[in-house]
């Protein structure tokens, strides 16, 4: 019996899958039904994986200078959207190349099911060759996922990707397929596809438009064939299926052969090889001698078409076997062995770069007749809008990344005042907005604006981020009394 058939026995009982074969066509552009967009919204999850790491030591550069000596704690966060396989609570989520960032290190999981509900995770385990992890919920129930097992997707298909949101997932958008390139079902690389534009992101599913769950997302760049399209890789589930049920009958990870080296494919004119991009530090490939420009044209005597085909052959390598290399190097051809090993999970961060910007935004620094008049102390002061108390900056692309801000969004608090609303609230230094009432900001102007458009004796939702933790807190916007100290 076929590993495809064994997954269908499996699950045909747990998940309402689609057995048969669908053909999309331009006429299926339609929506589906609204109870099956709320029953999609429920039966996905958003996955949260958090890791925490210290620098090495020299991790931080600051305005070109490295701190020495200094280990900061490294949080990481990897959030995911995951189908749920089966009534004990497995989920699967796809990380690709992310999986070497987490394996191995500490980590923490929360499961955001579809109402909002949040649940401790736990990782089962990762298939290396595919980037595919199953987590277990610990406690509750969800709702399995509709799946659509040998869909095929044709030109002109309307397909349907969620709309991430921090309270699981209630809303969906619709693409349209250009033109497919690779049929996912009958090849191993995934679906090859143009898109009208880009999907959220690589390790989030795409939906067939009755919300059914067709695969996952790669990989997106710019088509070379439609400047107005994106060129999209789509992993089927047949595929990702296969995987979660080797790593929950293994109840851990599913290792393969690794080199250490980064590919780049040679043009179609050339007679085959891939070439050596780079090749990373006490990896396999370094101990051999391979270098970077070194061109590979044959695995134990077998040509080497392109670097898919070899990333195959050394993932289906067991650990400590000996191989041929036959490289180009310079013109010359040589012979190089190797020994393939297991990957080990990365360690170092790199370095993180910190640059102060150039220019730093202010709230609104004009000198206004704030004060109507002045009553006896302890009464109100009289002002034309409200404030909250704090100093703000928007945030540089490198900052972001540190302070795990998803989506590279939000303010950071510079300052805080005394006695007034986000002080009263909590708000401390150092911690970043990412929302106001559910809308983002970044600019620090725009979110001045925002919050003197509102009223006195009003209340604002803060959400904020504070060492990786994100928190709600309401303001109220009570007006300051007299002899408070006001910052500009």
């Amino acid at each position: 019996m076929s590993m495809m058939l064994k997954l269908e026995s499996a699950f045909r009982y747990t998940l309402p899958l689609a057995i048969g074969l669908l053909q999309f066509s331009s006429a299926q552009a339609q929506q589906g039904s609204p109870n099956a967009q709320e029953a999609a919204g429920i039966s996905l999850v958003r996955v949260n994986i958090t890791t925490e790491t210290r620098g090495d030591g020299e991790t931080v550069v600051l305005d070109g200078r490295r701190i020495p000596n200094y280990h900061p704690k490294i949080i990481e966060m990897f959030p995911s959207t995951g189908i749920v396989l089966d009534a004990s609570r497995h989920v699967l989520i796809f990380l690709g190349y992310r999986w070497a960032d987490i394996q191995g290190r500490n980590h923490r999981i929360e499961i955001i099911a579809g109402q909002g509900q949040k649940l401790a995770g736990k990782l089962i385990g990762i298939d290396q060759s595919t980037g595919v992890a199953v987590v277990e919920a610990q406690e509750g129930s969800l709702p399995g996922t509709a799946l659509c097992l040998r869909c095929e997707i044709r030109d002109g298909a309307t397909v349907v990707t969620p709309v991430l949101e921090d309270q699981g997932i209630s809303q969906f958008e619709s693409a349209k397929i250009v033109s497919v390139t690779a049929n996912g079902n009958e090849s191993q690389s995934g679906w090859e596809v143009t898109i009208n534009r880009r999907l959220p992101g690589i390790g989030e599913p795409l939906l067939d438009v009755e919300h059914r769950v067709l695969g996952f997302i790669a990989s997106q760049k710019p088509s070379p064939q439609d400047p107005m399209g994106v060129h999209t890789v789509v992993f089927p589930m047949s595929q990702l299926l296969t995987s979660a049920e080797k790593i929950i009958q293994a109840k851990g990870d599913i290792r393969t052969g690794w080199l250490g080296v980064y590919l780049d494919d040679l043009p179609p004119s050339s007679p085959g090889g891939v070439r050596i991009r780079s090749i990373l530090e006490a990896s396999p490939a370094e101990k051999a001698g391979l270098l970077p420009e070194d061109v590979l044209v044959k695995w134990n005597g077998t040509p080497i078409r392109d670097a898919l085909q070899f990333i195959r052959l050394v993932q289906e390598t067991h650990a400590g076997t000996g191989v041929e290399l036959e490289v180009i190097r310079a013109g010359n051809a040589m012979t190089i062995p190797a020994v393939v090993e297991n990957r080990k999970p990365e360690e170092n961060h790199g370095t993180i770069i910190f640059k102060f910007p150039d220019e730093i935004s202010l709230p609104n620094s004009r000198v206004e007749g704030e004060i109507t008049y002045l009553k006896s102390p302890g009464r109100p002061v009289q002002q034309d809008h409200p404030r909250i108390g704090i100093q703000i900056v928007a945030l540089t692309p490198q900052l972001a990344d540190y302070l795990q801000v998803p989506g590279q969004a939000g303010l950071l608090v510079s300052a805080v005042e005394d006695k007034m609303p986000a002080a009263t609230a909590g708000v401390q230094v150092g911690d970043v907005i990412v929302s106001v009432d559910g809308q983002r900001f970044l600019d620090p102007g725009d979110f001045s604006s925002y919050v003197h458009s509102r009223s006195w004796g009003s209340k604002i939702l803060l959400k904020v981020l504070r060492k990786g933790v994100e928190r709600s807190t309401a303001l109220f916007l009570k007006q300051p009394l007299l002899g408070q100290h006001r910052k500009p």
